[in-house]
């Protein structure tokens, strides 16, 4: 809404003018100089909600109401049919959403065309005023909203572009650099043959690791590009594990994790990455199973494995387990961790399937 000087001093000049005309014949130019008490009254607070309706339209809107119900009770005679509660009404349908618009001007609105129902030319062409800036005011909050969709949209586009841009640097750097590591360690090993099997075991693991931060780095550049596939990023923590623990997956339906909203999605992975990695450095040799079930509007993803070190399974002082829980929470979701029954260690998060503004 405009607020400028000049529309400002424009909004004085045409109050200025309806105070003068507003009551009385028309050739009576000096309403707020002469007639009785509350004409002059009535007069001040039209040019007072004109000349403010834009700082409080829905005030003004009220204010010139009542003005134009008491000069009609006053018995003078109302010549401008109320120009400045149509004006205040296209304020208030501008600046509030059509309902709350709706509430605040039917009373005021109505409460000015009885007060015109005397005449029958004034009442009728009040009412086409009133229809009109209604309209007006309306249409003028459309079109602002669509602009203002338009600038979001806009925005959101350039941001996309430019973490697609700094996804695709990451990778071109990072993933080109461990690349190489995981080709030098993988051919060192098939140089040594069958000989030295401590430092085969140990490029073996670098081969491993490599293979698991090109992962993790795929899956932190879908988070950049708001394109994370949970359940190709599942597979891949599957798939790269190391030979001492294994695990199965039991998924949905794809077009089911498809739905999922994209923090929740990016949620699942990270407590099961977490939750697998917990498996690997402290419960030895472990077969794990991943599930993911979904139940009414609840998503429940749980990692069970058959490990040992139930007592010591977070020696970080539960670091790990205290970031997965604030991160389940933050969805106004719920995650448990503790020994499972039968042995090995149990970890279940249920999330909400909509995705809490």
């Amino acid at each position: 809404m405009e607020r400028g000087p000049v529309w400002v001093a424009l909004d004085v000049v045409v109050a200025y003018l309806s105070a003068v005309i507003a009551i009385g014949p028309s050739d009576h130019t000096a309403s707020v100089l002469s007639g009785s008490a509350v004409e002059r009254v009535c007069a001040v607070v039209w040019f007072a909600a004109i000349a403010g309706r834009r700082f409080a339209p829905a005030s003004a809107l009220w204010a010139a109401a009542a003005a134009t119900v008491a000069a009609v009770a006053s018995g003078a005679e109302v010549t401008n049919v109320s120009l400045a509660t149509a004006l205040a009404v296209t304020l208030v349908a501008r600046t509030r959403p059509p309902r709350r618009a709706a509430e605040l001007a039917a009373l005021p609105v109505v409460a000015t065309l009885v007060a015109l129902a005397g005449d029958t030319d004034a009442v009728v062409l009040a009412g086409a005023v009133h229809a009109v800036a209604w309209l007006v005011g309306w249409a003028g909050r459309t079109r602002q909203e669509a602009a203002d969709a338009m600038r979001v949209r806009e925005n959101e586009r350039a941001v996309a572009a430019e973490r697609a841009r700094v996804a695709a640097e990451l990778h071109d750097a990072v993933g080109h650099a461990v690349t190489v590591m995981v080709t030098h360690a993988g051919a060192a090993r098939l140089v040594l043959g069958e000989g030295a099997p401590p430092v085969q075991e140990a490029l073996a693991r670098i081969e491993d690791v490599g293979r698991g931060a090109m992962s993790d780095l795929d899956r932190i550049l879908g988070l950049l590009t708001d394109s994370y596939d949970v359940e190709a990023a599942l597979r891949a923590l599957v798939a790269g594990l190391p030979g001492s623990v294994t695990a199965e997956l039991r998924l949905p339906p794809a077009d089911v994790l498809r739905r999922l909203p994209p923090r929740t999605a990016q949620t699942v992975g990270r407590v099961v990455q977490e939750s697998l990695t917990n498996v690997v450095r402290h419960a030895g040799p472990a077969h794990a199973v991943v599930a993911v079930t979904v139940t009414g509007g609840d998503l429940t993803v749980s990692i069970t494995d058959d490990g040992a070190g139930t007592t010591t399974r977070w020696p970080d002082s539960g670091r790990g387990l205290a970031g997965m829980k604030e991160r389940v929470a933050g969805l106004g979701g719920s995650l448990d961790a503790g020994p499972a029954d039968g042995g090995g260690w149990r970890v279940a998060a249920t999330l909400p399937m909509e995705e809490a503004p």
